[in-house]
């Protein structure tokens, strides 16, 4: 008898006879509805979710080397009995509201646990139930991936990827009203392998302590590190099986992830449009370079479909929409980093981490803008250090796309290590200091091209002689108050070593100091962020005294008369740190929202108004000025979000006026 070499051997695990439920483990410590670790992803925000959702689809297509990520939405309304381990989880949801108003004196839930717990007992009491799914013709799901994304904070994913299996999976359950979201995946090679996850809360289970977590395995073991057993095959409920049956037919490696009490994200607009909406938004650099698919089934069986031949079409719907309600891109923005990918001239900068690509435009009007896009998603247009976009202000306004991708080397792996939770921000401070410090100086590496592109703005000034008012009127925090008098009083600018001509602001971007609040301006190590918020105008801006406005009012009048003509000015007020007598530190230069405006009496309204993405009024085009003609401006206002400044306290404004320069080439 041939003996096999025992290399070759396998070893076999324990096959368990239990069929596949929903099981909840013992508890560690007592959760409610509520639980913190969830709470960061309580928001139900449909960008969040569907970038989160295709993000995860798309670097599992890497993985699998395919050369296009094929994403697939289907929505699909059936017997809630359907749902893999429903009975169980009614079971278990009777226990946790059970257990959970015990807690209570009163016997009641808290206000924001009723919210969850009837949102689930809505979707129980109904006997049909729409599930959203998502396919992918990624990877697929192995026993160790499964892992990864039932773990809390544990990341599987390659450096190569845009986001973290285990770390963002949570970012899905808000939109699921049952808080169940379950997992099938087909490896190549492999077998079919399932999973999911409900969250409660704990309860006593035939006098056990339970916990919040139920698990739809075949069993809970107590081996920390090996603790599920994940249905295959056959054991698979047809609700998964069925999916992962089409995603062999027709890619032969994927994965599924399955919503059931899909609530539409609470939203009233088509779901096709949210997810349409979403995708080219966050992934027009992925799009335009062909590498994803996105396709969508409705109930109704109707296909809709976005790929790099209908990118440019569908941001074009969106392309006149000035406001977001997220943290994302808008449609306008969204659709002008899409152009500057498509028609924008390509440079290649060379920095010690390793090779980044740049895509860029100039601009006829408005700011200068630079987004960074990773793996093919938007990351951010709000880069740290010398590529904040107020570091360019003596340029004439350019628009700038940074496409780094993991090939790229170092410097893709230290931006990822440098973005939040949801990817749509770079904070240097997550990094190292040695991490920090290299970054730091790729990016200086970046800006100092980017400064050898683009064309400058005519230097030439202009001097205004600012002449102050002798009355405010202003609404406090106890009623509107028909004016205050008194006089406003001019207050010179303290500029710290760190704030002179000769020397830059302390960046976020510099190296990590000790910075200690209410020191003073001048404390050494502290950082003036010197952003000009979402706002930023072509053109020379001068400095001029600050406004102390006087205690309570939130409004200021004041003469300006130019000495010589100035042709397009615009004037805005900033609330600034530098003059710190009378105000919170309010993390740099930010414009004040101007409520209302009036020039020699008449209201200012409408184009005469430059706003932001948003839409609020951060300054006033005066137009063309002649010397010696003085202008009466009245201004109301409100702070900007974010800022810790005492209601009754008088706030200092700094005067800008910029004139919107005539561009000439380098």
């Amino acid at each position: 008898m041939n003996k096999k070499n025992p290399k070759q051997r396998s070893v076999k695990r324990p096959v368990s006879n239990e069929k596949a439920d929903l099981r909840f483990g013992p508890a560690g410590e007592v959760a409610g509805f509520t639980v913190a670790g969830l709470a960061a992803f309580s928001d139900l925000n449909p960008t969040a979710i569907v970038r989160e959702l295709m993000q995860n689809s798309l670097d599992a297509a890497r993985e699998a080397e395919r050369d296009v990520a094929h994403i697939r939405f289907e929505m699909k309304r059936h017997d809630l009995n359907k749902v893999p381990g429903i009975q169980q989880y009614r079971r278990t949801f009777d226990l946790a509201q059970k257990g959970q108003k015990g807690l209570r004196p009163d016997g009641t839930l808290s206000d924001q646990a009723k919210d969850i717990v009837g949102a689930i007992q809505t979707c129980l009491d109904s006997k049909s139930s729409t599930t959203l799914y998502i396919l992918d013709n990624g990877i697929g799901l192995d026993e160790a991936r499964m892992k990864g994304i039932l773990a809390d904070g544990v990341s599987i994913k390659s450096e190569a990827s845009a986001g973290a299996v285990g770390n963002g999976h949570l970012t899905v359950v808000p939109a699921s009203d049952l808080r169940y979201v379950l997992y099938g995946g087909l490896p190549k090679p492999g077998q079919m392998i399932a999973a999911g996850h409900a969250i409660l809360a704990s309860h006593q289970s035939e006098g056990k302590p339970m916990g919040k977590d139920g698990y739809f395995v075949k069993e809970l073991k107590e081996d920390l590190f090996d603790r599920y057993v994940f249905p295959q095959n056959n054991e698979i409920p047809e609700y998964i099986k069925s999916k992962l049956k089409w995603i062999a037919d027709r890619w032969q490696s994927g994965t599924v992830v399955a919503v059931p009490g899909f609530n539409c994200f609470r939203e009233s607009d088509d779901l096709w449009d949210i997810i349409s909406h979403a995708a080219a938004c966050n992934f027009f650099a992925a799009f335009a370079q062909k590498e994803l698919g996105v396709e969508f089934v409705g109930e109704d069986g109707e296909t809709k479909a976005l790929d790099h031949t209908t990118i440019d079409t569908t941001l074009a719907q969106f392309r006149d929409q000035k406001r977001t309600r997220s943290k994302f891109l808008s449609g306008s923005r969204a659709f002008a980093a899409f152009e500057t990918i498509r028609t924008g001239q390509d440079v290649t900068v060379e920095t010690e981490l390793g090779n980044v690509s740049l895509k860029w435009r100039v601009m006829e009007e408005g700011k200068t803008s630079i987004d960074l896009c990773r793996s093919g998603m938007w990351i951010t247009n709000k880069l740290p250090g010398k590529l904040r976009e107020s570091q360019f202000s003596g340029l004439q306004p350019f628009h700038c796309v940074v496409l780094l991708k993991a090939e790229d080397g170092k410097i893709h792996q230290s931006v990822r290590k440098a973005e939040g939770p949801l990817h749509n921000d770079v904070s240097l401070k997550r990094l190292q200091p040695a991490e920090w410090k290299e970054l730091t100086r790729a990016m200086e590496t970046i800006a100092s091209k980017i400064r050898e592109i683009f064309p400058r703005n005519d230097n030439a000034q202009f001097k205004v002689h600012d002449v102050l008012s002798i009355k405010a009127y202003g609404a406090a925090p106890g009623g509107r108050r028909s004016s205050v008098v008194g006089k406003f009083r001019e207050v010179p600018r303290r500029r710290s070593r760190a704030m002179t001509e000769s020397e830059s602001e302390v960046e976020e971007g510099s190296e990590p100091q000790k910075f200690e609040r209410g020191k003073g301006t001048s404390t050494p190590g502290r950082r003036h962020r010197g952003g000009r918020g979402s706002f930023r105008r072509a053109g020379n801006a001068l400095r001029l005294r600050g406004l102390a406005v006087p205690t309570g009012t939130r409004s200021c009048r004041f003469e300006l008369t130019p000495e010589e003509h100035c042709p397009e000015c615009e004037i805005r007020f900033a609330l600034d740190e530098s003059l710190d007598e009378t105000c919170d530190d309010t993390g740099g230069e930010e414009f004040v929202r101007l409520k209302t405006v009036t020039v020699n009496g008449e209201a200012v309204s409408g184009s005469n108004l430059t706003c932001d993405e948003k839409g609020n009024a951060l300054g006033v085009r005066l137009g063309s000025l002649d010397p010696g003609k003085p202008l009466n401006i009245q201004i109301a206002y409100e702070l900007p979000e974010g800022v810790a400044a005492s209601p009754d306290g008088p706030v200092v404004l700094k005067t800008e006026i910029i004139r919107r320069a005539a561009n000439s080439a380098k």
